[in-house]
């Protein structure tokens, strides 16, 4: 087996101590009672976020005494989710009890399998049936239920409709941007404001997942079957024409900044809102991760809409999100079930939403007036529709590794389009690793 091999990065050996000590402390984190040895004490790690220890405190107050949840924050503008992936993984390798419940991406769920707590004896088919259908596959490996979905995402793009109302078509843009409008028009609008000021299109293309869930979409988008036949093959034209529009974005057109090429999704959204940009790619939790930093004046002009498509294709949004694992080493899982059966309550994933912004996974949610900004949850339901899952393959951690390295490499004009294609496909159909 061959092997790509990157310079090593000071950043893990960071994230490893910075790791290191949230395990050693995250009993001081959340204490209900320290000297009470009879508290069973579960940790879970995740990206903690506000909702998240609200949550928490919740479930500590309601079962005090009994049951007390440590939580173990890997925040999104620390850590991406590559990064994310790593660090849980070098903790399960040495069978680590200080992890009893982790979150992981939808894609991920082959890669942490085997250190998963089998759950299919432990939810019933009716309960599994109170779930929108597209997130169950992704929580199945070899017919066992390995994992339990928590919340799911959909691609979404954001753009500041103050910015375009001057314009004298006007009416037609929005029209054509709320119902998905295509990658030709889209280029055409871009190349008609002409504004080297502000930023066209900004979307989150370091070498890392976040790239590869634009450059899968732009595929499936021409074709939904491109990854079913159980082998890749990037030189096809549907891959050529994703990776080229990619890259004449930044290089030919010039309405997508060279700087995202090292941005990952955080600071995507940072240089989006500092530099007034038009476009941004994301996900539905965009306002509540950057609610804070945006301009009040401005905050009700950013309106969100599908991502694009190819003209005579049918739209596609690729899903995201993330499922909850119970690791095999956990000495607690009776106690992280019930922590599980309550995140999974219709009260505790609407919570979520409204603080959040993810999408639940209980169709219960959806149909519920009553949810702060049930518009846009109802619009959510709708993309949902058009949904497309990145490929659901045992080895997709590699693949996606590799994929991400070359076309990263095309979009820095490091390499040509088809060699990159050709490579990526060579070294994933050789079995080859890239270690990053």
């Amino acid at each position: 087996m061959k092997t790509i091999l990157k310079p090593m990065n000071l950043f893990w050996l960071i994230a490893v101590i910075i790791f290191a000590i949230i395990f050693i402390y995250s009993d001081k984190d959340i204490s209900l009672d320290s000297t009470s040895s009879h508290i069973t004490k579960i940790h879970y790690a995740d990206g903690i976020t506000p909702t998240h220890l609200q949550l928490i405190e919740k479930f500590n107050k309601k079962y005090n005494g009994r049951i007390e949840v440590v939580p173990i924050d890997l925040p999104f503008n620390k850590f991406s989710t590559n990064e994310r992936k790593e660090l849980l993984a070098r903790a399960l390798r040495s069978k680590s009890e200080k992890i009893d419940l982790f979150a992981v991406d939808i894609v991920w769920g082959y890669r942490f399998a085997k250190w998963a707590e089998n759950l299919t004896s432990y939810f019933s088919k009716e309960m599994l049936g109170t779930m929108i259908e597209p997130i169950l596959p992704t929580c199945y490996y070899n017919d066992s239920l390995f994992a339990f979905p928590f919340t799911i995402d959909i691609a979404t793009m954001y753009y500041r409709d103050d910015l375009l109302q001057n314009l004298p078509n006007y009416s037609e843009i929005k029209h054509k941007l709320e119902n998905s409008i295509t990658w030709e028009d889209f280029i055409q609008l871009g190349l008609k404001l002409n504004d080297s000021q502000k930023p066209f299109f900004s979307f989150p293309a370091s070498d890392y997942e976040g790239l590869i869930c634009g450059f899968t979409e732009m595929i499936l988008n021409q074709d939904r079957n491109f990854f079913d036949n159980g082998k890749i093959d990037l030189t096809r034209p549907e891959s050529v024409r994703a990776l080229t529009t990619l890259t004449d974005l930044i290089n030919k057109y010039n309405l997508t900044p060279k700087a995202v090429t090292a941005f990952t999704e955080h600071p995507c959204h940072r240089f989006y809102i500092d530099n007034n940009g038009y476009f941004v790619r994301s996900w539905p939790t965009f306002f509540s991760e950057n609610y804070s930093t945006i301009d009040t004046a401005i905050r009700d002009d950013i309106k969100r809409i599908p991502t694009p498509h190819f003209r005579g294709t049918k739209p596609a949004v690729v899903y995201g999100g993330w499922n909850l694992v119970v690791s095999k080493f956990s000495e607690h899982k009776p106690e992280v079930l019930e922590f599980i059966r309550f995140l999974l309550r219709p009260e505790s994933q609407q919570e979520l939403f409204e603080g959040n912004g993810s999408l639940p996974v209980l169709k219960s949610v959806y149909e519920n007036s009553d949810v702060e900004d049930a518009e846009v949850l109802n619009y959510y339901k709708k993309q949902i529709e058009f949904g497309v899952h990145r490929p659901l393959l045992e080895d997709y951690s590699r693949i996606s590794d590799i994929i991400s390295y070359y076309v990263h490499k095309a979009l820095l004009q490091e390499i040509e389009i088809e060699k990159a294609l050709s490579e990526a496909t060579r070294m994933i159909n050789s079995n080859e690793v890239i270690f990053k």
